[in-house]
């Protein structure tokens, strides 16, 4: 190793400037070090989203190739206990198909008895027995998306009844706009139903809501919500973290969807 000596200056000058000149290359050192540093952070962190990306990528590819888009999907809708099909309207042209295009006679018709609220339909294949339970999951699901919702009213009243006994008729000297039927004959009322809501997600069917205790019982995990006094899209947002802290990437907007109309609460 050879060192530069400076003959015109004495040893403890010639030292004391080694000294400095060391300092000088020593801080260089240092920040190559840390700008090295750096650029592996920022390396590593670019990896790591790129990473990301790649499974959020995949996961949206296998998503799309699992879940089956069903023709009943552009109604709100839920499967009972015993797996009965029951569908709502989402706004007033939406109930007007329902009603029209897809109520048949083995159905039964549920709306809650509120004024702004979905017409609702409970599918019946074949002229089956349908039993009390099922008809109480489909009136609680009436009322969760009626206005009871956004009124924070926490329960509410629901009848039922048969097809032939809604007509597009309305009483003499009256109209009926897009959306509105007319109930005549009979009821079934469902008293006093509780108004809570679950929420979970199936990987052939996505998210999906209705009644807490059914979706509780049929999906490995389930979202409880109530009517209450946080925004929607402050909820929304929980459960977009909360789905993606179970590894499901799923969007704002396929969550608002499933949702009732209104504030609310996510009690767990």
């Amino acid at each position: 190793m050879e060192i530069e000596i400076n003959y015109m200056l004495g040893a403890g000058k010639n030292a004391e400037n080694k000294y400095t000149e060391r300092n000088k290359y020593k801080n260089k050192l240092s920040r190559l070090k840390m700008a090295i540093k750096t650029t592996e952070n920022k390396l590593l962190k670019k990896n790591i989203e790129i990473k990301e990306n790649k499974e959020k990528i995949l996961f949206e590819k296998k998503k799309e190739k699992t879940i089956l888009n069903q023709w009943y999907h552009k109604f709100r809708w839920f499967f009972t206990t015993n797996n009965y099909l029951v569908l709502a309207g989402r706004d007033s042209r939406n109930n007007e198909l329902l009603i029209k295009k897809h109520m048949d006679d083995n159905d039964v018709y549920f709306h809650a008895d509120i004024h702004g609220a979905p017409h609702v339909i409970l599918k019946i294949p074949n002229k089956e027995h349908i039993s009390d339970t099922d008809k109480r999951e489909a009136a609680i699901f009436a009322g969760i998306f009626s206005s009871a919702w956004k009124s924070k009213v926490f329960s509410v009243d629901v009848y039922s009844t048969s097809p032939d006994q809604v007509s597009k008729t309305a009483n003499t000297g009256e109209s009926l706009s897009t959306g509105a039927f007319v109930i005549r004959g009979k009821r079934e009322y469902f008293r006093k139903l509780d108004l809570t809501c679950g929420v979970g997600y199936d990987n052939k069917l996505g998210i999906i809501s209705g009644p807490y205790d059914v979706i509780k019982n049929k999906q490995k995990f389930c979202f409880k919500l109530t009517p209450g006094d946080e925004r929607k899209s402050i909820v929304v947002a929980k459960l977009k973290k909360e789905f993606e802290r179970k590894g499901i990437i799923i969007t704002t907007e396929e969550i608002d969807t499933m949702l009732p109309s209104g504030d609310c609460k996510l009690i767990e």
